[in-house]
């Protein structure tokens, strides 16, 4: 297992380890030990809001310029920049959960939320950047399933609590938990000192291109000069004079001509294939270029509805920020929900925050697999519907133990094809912009944080069952216009794989 482990591309290998450390820490830091340890504080559910949105806002004013910033910088800079932030983010998070200070609390969130603008999107892109395309989704999802696993870790500890100490949130015995979260979170922006733009897959492939091609240039200038006879050339610098001027210009004739092609490989800054908006389903050679410098690429482009392949990642965005709005308006729903209509215990509740993401995981893994078969984007419609149908019938029944199934089932089906739809947008966007790209994923969690505020006046005002039902209508709207993308991705095809990207 190790030595598999340590075949990993470097960039790939420090993206898991990231993965595995940061989402324990957030796990514990983040997710349901955070309303616990305030409202132990606090003695008020109200400041869990003012956390989130603070963390969000920050978030969403970064997000853009930490994109531009990895797309025209080197994005192990921006990395080791985030690193930087993290280090004293979580140091203060410590000191802020130790002390039980409020303002502290709220001032360290935001400075994550920072922390996650200038993360995020660099890492994402240059875990794109590591993977070939064409094989993408694999370790997309391995990823994807990773993170979702450490997510019970927080689940778990409440359990404990609950456990220990009864029904109730403990400062005593919350606040050493989440102190050691911040910790683990301290320990994982260790890693981002560690990454490299130079061992990325499409970068190396690139620069074996641009060498490959120079040889080939300078075989072919030798070959053409050998062609002219040195006694003409002497001759020609006979006739014409002493200082040989055209004797010069028939060798730089030839000279620049090679001279020409090589300044077009190294001034043009990357390969035409990075700056094609078209999906490409095979890696494109540069020394495959014809005279226009155009590849011979001629496969029709699809068309549908007036779009184009180049229109995908700007639908995918869109689908993703009204599916999210919609995730957002009743996901702080669900516990009071369970607790005013059924007296679930907060241990039950807490079970199945454990089961959430275990589901997720498994569903992600069974998505990939059925990916290989009919498609990317067939699979995140279908997954995207039927998750929306779960929650519509959420709405509808009333047994306690087909919500807890429902509940599992809408949550791993509305998630599972995120690592499919995430490969599918590195696939259609030049490297130069895949950042900037992945930095909208801000704009979607505000969205999140935002509708959550609609979905309480929809359940204050008509009940729980009506805020679902109007969910699913929201996550209904996102999935037709997924639906659109499935004729534009058609074309692309993924190769078969079994394992994540190994080192060259």
């Amino acid at each position: 297992m190790w030595s598999l482990f340590d075949r990993l591309e470097h960039n790939v290998k420090y993206v898991f380890l990231f993965t595995i450390a940061h989402w324990t820490a957030n796990s514990i830091t983040s997710q349901q030990l955070l309303p616990g340890y305030l409202y132990a504080i606090t003695g008020s559910n109200e400041s869990v809001g003012s956390v989130s949105s603070i963390r969000g806002l920050t978030q969403l004013i970064f997000a853009l310029p930490a994109g531009f910033a990895a797309d025209y910088l080197r994005r192990d800079r921006v990395l080791t920049f985030a690193g930087v932030l993290g280090v004293i983010t979580a140091v203060l998070m410590a000191l802020a959960f130790g002390m039980g200070d409020l303002k502290l609390v709220n001032v360290s969130f935001g400075l994550w939320g920072m922390f996650a603008a200038f993360q995020s999107p660099a890492m994402e892109a240059l875990f794109a950047d590591s993977v070939p395309v064409g094989r993408r989704s694999y370790p997309f999802t391995l990823k994807h399933m990773v993170q979702n696993v450490t997510l019970v870790v927080g689940p778990l500890c409440a359990i404990a609590l609950f456990a220990e100490y009864g029904d109730e949130w403990e400062l005593q015995g919350v606040r050493p938990l989440v102190v050691f979260g911040s910790l683990v979170a301290l320990i994982s922006v260790v890693g981002l000192f560690q990454f490299d733009d130079d061992q990325a897959y499409e970068n190396k492939e690139y620069m074996i291109s641009v060498e490959r091609q120079l040889q080939s240039i300078e075989r072919n200038f030798d070959a053409e000069l050998s062609m002219y006879n040195p006694v003409d050339i002497e001759q020609a610098s006979h006739h014409l004079g002493d200082d040989g001027d055209e004797a010069s210009r028939l060798v730089s004739a030839r000279k620049s001509r090679g001279a020409s092609e090589m300044s077009r490989l190294l001034m043009a800054g990357e390969p035409l294939s990075r700056k094609k908006t078209v999906y490409l389903t095979h890696p494109i050679n540069i020394g495959t270029m014809n005279e226009e410098g155009d590849e011979g690429n001629n496969e029709t482009i699809p068309v549908f509805c007036g779009l184009d392949p180049s229109h995908v990642p700007f639908v995918l965005f869109a689908a993703d920020f009204i599916v999210s709005f919609g995730t957002g308006m009743a996901a702080n729903s669900f516990p009071v929900f369970f607790d005013n209509e059924f007296g679930l215990t907060s241990i039950e509740m807490q079970w199945l925050f454990v089961g959430q993401p275990l589901c997720i995981a498994a569903s992600s893994f069974i998505s990939q697999v059925a990916s290989r078969y009919w498609g990317r984007m067939p699979v995140i419609v279908f997954t995207r519907f039927v998750g929306a149908i779960n929650l519509f019938l959420m709405s509808q029944v009333s047994s306690l133990h087909l919500l807890c199934a429902l509940f599992l089932l809408r949550a791993a089906m509305i998630s599972c094809s995120e690592p499919l739809r995430r490969s599918l947008l590195m696939d259609f966007v030049p490297q130069k912009q895949r950042a900037r790209w992945n930095s909208l994923e801000g704009l979607s969690m505000f969205a999140w944080v935002g509708s959550a505020v609609i979905g309480r006046l929809l359940v204050e005002a008509h009940g729980y069952r009506v805020c679902f039902f109007i969910t699913s209508l929201v996550y209904m709207a996102g999935v037709l216009l997924e639906l659109l993308l499935v004729p534009l991705t058609r074309h692309a095809v993924e190769f078969p794989t079994s394992e994540p990207p190994m080192r060259r």
